[in-house]
């Protein structure tokens, strides 16, 4: 994932981090209405300083 131009909007940071949620059965985002959705992982890209997010992005969305 590629963030050339970051600039954070919270701390002028210009260095990013990326990470995943979604490893477990447990934590995967699914559709709110189809119990038996396997769903999928989330990547979420912030700041490397402060934390602040600018970014989530499904990772299979034909899985929800």
């Amino acid at each position: 994932m590629s963030n050339e131009n970051f600039i954070c909007k919270k701390c002028g940071h210009t260095e990013t981090e990326t990470g995943k949620i979604g490893n477990s059965g447990y934590d995967k985002v699914k559709k709110v209405d189809k119990l038996m959705s396997l769903g999928t992982g989330m990547f979420i890209s912030c700041c490397a300083k402060c934390g602040e997010v600018f970014s989530m992005t499904i990772e299979n969305p034909n899985r929800l």
